[in-house]
């Protein structure tokens, strides 16, 4: 009787540490059959090695970790560490047993922001406050769109969504030394 209270006590305490490994693999199957596994920092397509990162700086428990598919292109989106800043999302084309880097944007949930019928995603990343209280560095923001089974460029939520947030759309945003980012009045608020 003591053995089996002894066994029953290490369970209750093992189990629940053994649940709270981290995973080090993701597993997808795109509707083309495509077995996308990545494992410690490997991308494998059909059991090929398709992608090595230089570092495993893949977030694996994230939900944001996902396959989309969109007319015949399939692309892989993989959170990955961006420590200081944010965490940055990896796209990756997956065509037969390759997968093709294509960009890399702010993580964020990949849906329909504009309400447009397009899934897009991005944003923007940390800035430095700045030490007047009425002036701010200017925040720029990148969003992309999955339309026809490309990705591209959203200039219309970008711009939307800079003005939003500082109350003005740069197209450059970079000060005179090249650096992020300008300084600009800090906008009125609006109720």
């Amino acid at each position: 009787m003591r053995h089996l209270f002894r066994l029953c006590l290490l369970l209750f305490i093992c189990l629940p540490a053994m649940a709270q490994k981290k995973s080090n693999e993701l597993h997808f199957t795109s509707s083309q059959q495509q077995l996308i596994t990545v494992y410690k920092g490997t991308i494998f397509v059909n059991g090929n090695k398709a992608f090595v990162f230089h570092e495993d700086i893949i977030n694996y428990s994230s939900k944001r970790n996902r396959l989309i598919e969109d007319g015949h292109s399939v692309f892989l989106f993989l959170e990955v560490n961006g420590s200081p800043n944010k965490n940055r999302l990896y796209v990756f084309n997956i065509d037969h047993s390759l997968a093709d880097s294509i960009l890399n944007a702010i993580s964020s949930d990949v849906k329909d922001y504009d309400h447009d019928g397009n899934l897009e995603f991005g944003g923007s990343d940390l800035t430095e406050k700045y030490p007047a209280a009425d002036s701010m560095y200017y925040i720029p923001s990148k969003f992309y769109e999955i339309k026809r089974g490309k990705i591209t460029y959203d200039a219309e939520l970008t711009e939307t969504t800079d003005k939003k947030v500082n109350g003005v759309y740069l197209a450059e945003p970079l000060d005179n030394k090249g650096n992020c980012c300008k300084v600009i009045p800090k906008p009125k608020k609006r109720y």
